[in-house]
């Protein structure tokens, strides 16, 4: 039987963040993590209590960021409604010698374990190039794979849009795997169609309730090979 545990870090990562250093660090020499969804940063109701509870007590927890690039790995919106608060620097751990791969693995710890993080969100960090979840990443190579069937490039354009809707792949390919499993062809092409339907024409969240209703799978066959919506209900037909 084997002894060893699971772990959550690489050894020489795991090094690094024993090695960090709290400092006193400049507001305006920090740059926003290109991974970190817009918006987790855009201004909402809690953004707004956040920023008035940094007026009246400043920023009560620390931030994090990479000394080598002075890259922000938590505290987006803290170092923003300090700023706004005219902060002009706080205390930030601080990580030396992190390579990409680790700064990612390090976002995706401080960012995503205790805060909610969307599919949407977590589609915005992997479209950058950042680390998420082995079955998320590939999910998401599996759309590439299906809209690349048509020409490469459309399935990063497909993954495109799913984010501008600030969707989850996971809702679309579930979408694509009921459709086929109705209509009992699972070839490449008809994968490739009923996405770009769930897309372009109806949504995820359509397909799979025509299919909940017990539409017709020569009518959603229709639909989709057409490019129209499935109008009604109860009595469906193709428009």
């Amino acid at each position: 039987m084997s002894n060893s545990v699971d772990k959550l870090f690489p050894e020489e990562l795991a090094q690094k963040i024993k090695n960090r250093v709290l400092t006193d660090i400049s507001i305006s020499s920090l740059k926003p993590n290109p991974v970190n969804p817009p918006e987790r940063t855009a201004s909402n109701s809690a953004f707004l209590t956040l920023k008035k509870g940094i007026r009246e007590l400043g920023v009560l927890e620390t931030i994090h960021y990479c000394g080598d690039t002075m890259t922000l790995i938590n505290g987006h919106r803290r170092t923003i409604c300090a700023k706004a608060n005219g902060i002009e620097s706080l205390m930030a751990y601080r990580y030396d010698g992190l390579s990409k791969t680790e700064r990612d693995i390090l976002f995706k710890h401080l960012n995503t374990t205790s805060n909610s993080y969307s599919g949407s969100q977590m589609l915005h960090t992997f479209l950058c190039g950042g680390k998420v979840e082995d079955k998320y990443a590939n999910d998401c190579n599996t759309i590439i794979q299906i809209g690349d069937y048509e020409k490469i490039g459309v399935g990063m354009e497909y993954l495109q849009t799913i984010r501008d809707k600030r969707k989850s792949p996971n809702s679309f390919l579930s979408g694509v795997y009921e459709y086929c499993k109705v209509i009992g062809d699972q070839s490449m092409r008809e994968k490739n169609k009923v996405l770009y339907w769930m897309l372009y024409v109806g949504t995820a969240h359509r397909i799979k309730s025509l299919i909940s209703l017990k539409c017709p799978a020569h009518l959603i066959k229709k639909a989709v090979n057409t490019k129209k919506p499935v109008l009604g209900t109860w009595v469906i037909t193709a428009g």
